[in-house]
């Protein structure tokens, strides 16, 4: 074997090692990246399960409205040193929900979770609750200016951008569905009405 075709194998030979080395570094990175969107997944479905922020979440959901038609609750609100026991525990409540879309849509932006794996799961979600802080935020926003919860506007905007491409969801269009029999539908509409009329 000459010296120069020997050059040339060895040339190859290190080509190939240092190829296969780059493959193997991308693989890892990509695996790396994979389980840190779980962890970061898992961590946000974890918080969401807490009973504090249950509790919060259905304080946003059921009182928020009825307490901001109230002129002393919104002065309060706006004016943070003038607030209550009462009304702090209350904007907290209301805080906690905003500062957790707010902390998701900063994940999102900045690409540790895959927007359009965030986007299949929490787009409804993030949406209902923009809606519901939405006239909260505008009060706070008074002083704030708009950077105040921006990452939480910018992830409502990519779920309402979803919704709309997806107004029927995501299941693939030519596999079958299975037929959900809803057996109590008519019997809760009698209820339903039975209510009504009460």
């Amino acid at each position: 074997m000459s010296l120069e075709l020997a050059n040339t194998l060895a040339t190859l030979g290190t080509f190939v090692v240092i190829a296969a080395t780059a493959i193997a570094a991308i693989l890892q990175l990509r695996h790396a990246r994979s389980s840190n969107q779980i962890a970061a997944l898992n961590e946000l479905r974890e918080t969401t399960e807490t009973p504090a922020f249950l509790e919060a979440s259905h304080f946003v959901q059921g009182g928020l409205s009825a307490k901001l038609q109230d002129p002393a609750f919104r002065y309060q609100v706006a004016m943070r040193s003038l607030r209550t026991d009462e009304t702090r525990a209350l904007i907290a409540k209301a805080n906690l929900v905003g500062n957790f879309f707010e902390s998701m849509g900063t994940l999102v932006k900045t690409g540790l979770v895959d927007k359009e794996l965030a986007l299949q799961i929490w787009d409804g979600v993030a949406v209902q609750a923009w809606e519901h802080l939405a006239p909260y935020l505008a009060i706070l926003r008074r002083s704030a200016g708009d950077v105040l919860w921006e990452k939480f506007e910018y992830l409502t905007v990519l779920a309402q951008d979803w919704i709309a491409t997806h107004p029927n969801g995501t299941y693939p269009a030519r596999m079958r569905r299975i037929d959900v029999q809803d057996e109590w539908r008519e019997a809760d509409q009698h209820y339903a009405a039975s209510l009504a009329s009460a």
